[in-house]
């Protein structure tokens, strides 16, 4: 995102300030719309992609750094999200300080203005071409639904067969139970019937991978935050980056930890939109998808 582009959306922000919506993130009650929304679905042979939202469709986390940056006089960018959990990453601070910054940051209304992926609208719109239905599989929380549908129809009309909000994201992980209460995609894809998930959480894909049956994935953008997994054992216990970064005696050790693929796992890493949209026509005329 260009310093122009920062500048329009913070401006854009506070002409719009206070539409967010003002929710306490890590107490909302896991939801989705997924009997509903296969109740709808009509019988028909076009094979089924689950596509992620947050960073494969929407450019999150630059939002994220730029109403962070805004607030908090930082110099946050996308390259210091090393891991997936916030509180991991340079300028966060601890875990509880990062969930009241995450639940200041969903009262906003930058969620709303954040601009698509770049060529995510001509990639989508190729998917449907080469005879998919699409189906958003979101870790936001379901009370989140509305506003990311307006944002679907927005920036991808008529694009999306449904949306499903499985609140598995970041910040409902204040207890360390809930995340086993959320839904994963892995069993929304297998509902689904989905032949893949593009998503860009290599922990989400590594569950794909360890379901059962196999989810494939496509493994979105080369980002720091899936170079890596995100582990913690305890969250009462955990460090803030500055805090493991003393610890460690200023070693970098997020540079140490890049993640280990299964051999022969039905994961495939894709840079951009380009590239996943080759993959899936070279894939699909192989008769493999």
């Amino acid at each position: 995102m260009s310093a122009a582009t920062s500048d329009l959306i913070v401006e854009l922000a506070h002409e719009r300030a206070g539409a967010g919506i003002e929710t306490p993130r890590h107490k909302a009650a896991p939801g989705t719309a997924l009997d509903e929304l296969i109740a709808e679905f009509a019988p028909s042979k076009e094979p089924i992609i689950a596509v992620d939202m947050d960073d494969v469709l929407s450019q999150t986390n630059e939002i994220v750094a730029t109403w962070h940056n805004e607030v908090y006089g930082t110099n946050m960018q996308l390259e210091h999200f090393y891991y997936y959990h916030y509180w991991q990453n340079p300028y966060w601070g601890t875990p509880e300080e990062t969930f009241r910054k995450v639940e200041e940051f969903w009262k906003t209304n930058y969620i709303e203005i954040v601009p698509p992926v770049d060529g995510a609208p001509e990639g989508i719109k190729k998917l449907r071409e080469l005879g998919f239905r699409l189906v958003v599989v979101t870790a936001r929380q379901v009370r989140e639904m509305h506003r990311g549908k307006k944002w679907l129809e927005t920036h991808f009309p008529g694009m999306f067969d449904g949306m499903i909000c499985t609140g598995q994201s970041q910040e409902t992980l204040a207890e360390p139970h809930e995340a086993l209460t959320k839904l994963s995609k892995a069993g929304v894809c297998h509902k689904l019937g989905a032949k893949l998930l593009i998503d860009d959480s290599i922990e989400n894909a590594l569950k794909c991978l360890h379901a059962d049956p196999p989810v494939p994935v496509l493994l979105f953008g080369d980002r720091e935050w899936n170079k890596r997994e995100s582990k913690y054992e305890n969250i009462n216990t955990e460090l803030s980056f500055e805090q493991r970064l003393e610890k460690e005696g200023g070693r970098e050790f997020w540079k140490e930890e890049n993640v280990e693929i299964p051999e022969g796992a039905p994961l495939t890493r894709v840079n951009d939109w380009v590239e996943l949209v080759a993959w899936v026509e070279e894939t699909r005329h192989a008769g493999c998808l």
